[in-house]
């Protein structure tokens, strides 16, 4: 029987190697769709909470604001994203997805979606069930442990 340990040591190994054959299967398949991977979370980012601000957006990627100005300069040239004055404060510009920023995100999802079918394709049904439990479960405790950063001034 291993011990945590090792199980541990096994666990990061296994992830490192699928990772590092993942990502650049994830990155070519989003150059080919004309997306970096900055501009991605941006559209996720949009995608999930429908319209943000510049400065929401900015601290979410940990940037500058001004970093956020030219993604968002590129993406509204590309007419994935719409720029908005913030009704509460016309000083503020809030983002938005267009109709094609919205197909766009999806495309990209698709792309990103076929590359993990193929790997995931050699787990049974009930592997597959465990690994979404697993993955999900920390994912959840990552983001918890990132908002106890955040609070604590770390991150």
């Amino acid at each position: 029987m291993k011990s945590a340990d090792q199980l541990m040591s096994d666990i990061q190994l296994s992830l490192q190697a699928l990772f590092q054959k993942i990502q650049p299967e994830m990155l070519e398949s989003m150059e080919k769709q004309g997306v970096t991977p900055a501009q991605l979370f941006v559209l996720a980012s949009l995608k999930k909470h429908g319209s943000l601000k510049v400065s929401e957006i900015a601290e979410r990627m940990e940037v500058k604001p001004s970093a956020v100005t030219l993604m968002a300069d590129r993406l509204e040239q590309k007419n994935l994203i719409a720029r908005t004055h913030n009704t509460k404060d016309r000083r503020v510009i809030d983002l938005s997805l267009t109709d094609e920023g919205d197909r766009k995100f999806e495309e990209v999802l698709a792309g990103r979606k076929a590359i993990m079918a193929r790997y995931l394709s050699f787990l049974t049904e009930e592997e597959m069930l465990q690994a979404a439990h697993i993955t999900a479960k920390l994912a959840q405790a990552a983001e918890t442990d990132e908002k106890q950063n955040m609070k604590r001034g770390n991150g």
